[in-house]
């Protein structure tokens, strides 16, 4: 976001300055607060916000997927602060700190637009038409049964005629509609996957799973870490 992308550079020409008030202006005080439980100097702890935006906002300039992901990192912490030869930005970079990894997830959380719940409404409507449309109604289950017996053949083609295409015509609408949906969704995860290239790339290259694809499926925000977890429980089997 071009608002945090401004803070951070903001930050990095005043390190030593307490940014909370800028930090809650912007709803980024939560999503950062880890970081200056770490006990760490006011200026590494700034240091590191304004590592995190820089390292993993789709608006950064200083975010180069054409270079190799530990340089850039390197780079773009060495830009901020010059004195970066301390264990726990190492560790960091080297996706080694746990509590940054977690603040990471909090700022790609944060980073979630009205996109991603659209998107897995859409494909859930989708899913939700596909098995209406292959399940058959009560009136096209007691058509079958009277078919199968062979009995009262008249009943058998008034249930044919007036019932049976009432039913498909009604399916075929809602086909019609789900297939828009789904239409729908793969525009928006196009258009995100557009907008969130580096960040997509460097998350993956980070922590193992494409940002992107959490849209496709619903994410509670109690749950993200637990979500993450299994995506890339899942991403290990292929």
């Amino acid at each position: 976001m071009q608002q945090a992308v401004k803070l951070a550079q903001r930050m990095s020409k005043q390190l030593d300055k307490n940014w909370l008030p800028e930090l809650e202006e912007n709803n980024l005080h939560k999503c950062f607060e880890p970081i200056y439980k770490m006990n760490l100097s006011i200026i590494n702890s700034n240091t590191l916000v304004a590592y995190c935006i820089y390292a993993h906002d789709p608006d950064s300039t200083r975010l180069d997927i054409r270079k190799d992901r530990y340089d850039n990192k390197l780079t773009i912490l060495e830009s901020i602060n010059e004195d970066t030869n301390i264990d726990v930005f190492h560790d960091i970079i080297a996706n080694e700190n746990e509590t940054f990894n977690n603040v990471v997830l909090n700022y790609l959380e944060f980073l979630t637009d009205w996109r991603w719940q659209t998107i897995y409404s859409l494909l859930d409507y989708y899913s939700n038409m596909i098995r209406f449309s292959n399940q058959k109604t009560e009136n096209e289950k007691k058509f079958d049964k009277i078919n199968k017996e062979g009995e009262v053949k008249e009943l058998t083609q008034e249930y044919d005629i007036d019932v049976i295409a009432k039913v498909n015509k009604q399916k075929g609408e809602l086909l019609e509609l789900a297939i828009k949906s789904r239409e729908r969704a793969e525009k928006l995860l196009l258009e995100i996957k557009k907008d969130f290239v580096t960040t997509d790339t460097a998350v993956q290259s980070d922590l193992g799973f494409v940002f992107t694809d959490t849209a496709k499926e619903k994410v509670d925000i109690y749950s993200w870490r637990a979500f993450i977890r299994n995506l890339k429980k899942k991403q290990s089997f292929h």
